[in-house]
């Protein structure tokens, strides 16, 4: 009798995202979390389920929100920039790499000029994280796979 046995050799593919923490795996993870008192994110785990709700504004009156990104794994995050589909949303924040354990911060700005109205957005953070949901586009080059993290926004007059 004869017998084949067959293996596999380097790091293990990561679960098709979204997942949390260490049932990731190896690489880079993408962790969302409010900026102190200025910020409105609210996710579930590390990036899961993120959104950010401004709530009732005056009208004309712009609203910020600051979010801070922390590579929370065990290798370089490259980062693209950040999308926004709704122009009434503003985000400015350009393509970037993070080793594990940085962080930075960005800012999103809401601005309702009418009465009565309300406005929704996605925001996409296209990333190589281990932690994302598969993306075809907007990764940086140096991206090893192109995932995104979306965050839902919502804000009304």
């Amino acid at each position: 009798m004869i017998a084949i046995l067959s293996g596999g050799c380097g790091d293990p593919e990561p679960p098709p995202g979204p997942c949390d923490g260490a049932e990731c795996g190896p690489g880079p993870r993408l962790a969302l979390t409010a900026q102190g008192d200025f910020g409105h994110i609210s996710c579930s785990g590390d990036a899961i389920a993120c959104s950010l709700d401004f709530g009732a504004l005056r009208a004309g009156t712009p609203a910020e929100s600051w979010t801070t990104i922390r590579n929370t794994g065990d290798a370089r995050l490259h980062l693209g920039a950040l999308v926004i589909d709704n122009p009434a949303f503003e985000v400015a924040h350009p393509a970037v790499e993070l080793d594990p354990g940085e962080a930075l911060s960005f800012r999103i700005r809401l601005r309702i000029d009418e009465a009565g109205r309300r406005q929704q957005g996605i925001l996409l953070l296209p990333s190589d994280a281990v932690n994302g949901a598969d993306n075809a586009q907007g990764c940086p080059e140096a991206a090893t796979r192109c995932v995104a993290i979306t965050v839902a926004l919502s804000g009304q007059t």
